[in-house]
């Protein structure tokens, strides 16, 4: 279903325990009866979603909720992603310059594990790929398939170190690759 159900009693909780006033109710259904007409293909779905928050279909709400995440990326968790991506970027630039690649330092970033660092692969993943910063990183993967947050915090405190370099020297290259 292409719709979503955007409201403000949505916070932490199960999307089972959403519970919208009658004021919410009503809007979302004027929503769902313009996006009827407005998107033809989808108007059943529309319309069902309509029906759904009409008549208060409370365990059904979670239908209409598929897209949204309960749970918010805190502020520290996207500061951290910045801060690892910015000193990739700096490790890609600085082995560009040296001569070498990031990947023959054993510097190249190697994404977030989609499974345990959820909220750090999702809002890396946005940030490069449907934002596209970071393009120098982009030909490195999104999911590492392994936990890597231990290794990039050891390797971003060596990186703070330094001052947070955008270009390191031979020698910082070295000591950063060494803390993975």
């Amino acid at each position: 279903m292409r719709y979503m159900l955007v409201c403000a009693t949505i916070e932490d909780a199960k999307l089972s325990d959403v519970k919208l006033t009658f004021a919410e109710r009503a809007i979302l259904a004027n929503q769902f009866q313009i996006l009827e007409k407005v998107d033809q293909s989808h108007a059943v779905d529309y319309e069902q979603a309509r029906e759904i928050v009409e008549k208060g279909y409370e365990f059904l709400y979670e239908t209409i909720n598929a897209a949204i995440s309960t749970a918010s990326v805190p502020h520290e968790s996207s500061e951290e992603v910045y801060n690892i991506l910015d000193m990739f970027r700096a490790a890609e630039l600085s082995a560009s310059r040296a001569g070498t690649t990031s990947e023959e330092l054993s510097l190249a970033f190697e994404g977030f594990d989609g499974n345990n660092e959820d909220h750090h692969f999702g809002f890396a993943y946005f940030v490069r790929r449907r934002q596209g910063k970071w393009s120098e990183l982009s030909r490195h993967p999104d999911n590492s398939h392994a936990v890597m947050l231990p290794r990039y915090r050891q390797m971003l405190e060596m990186w703070h170190s330094f001052g947070k370099p955008h270009e390191m020297s031979e020698e910082q290259l070295e000591l950063l690759a060494a803390k993975r």
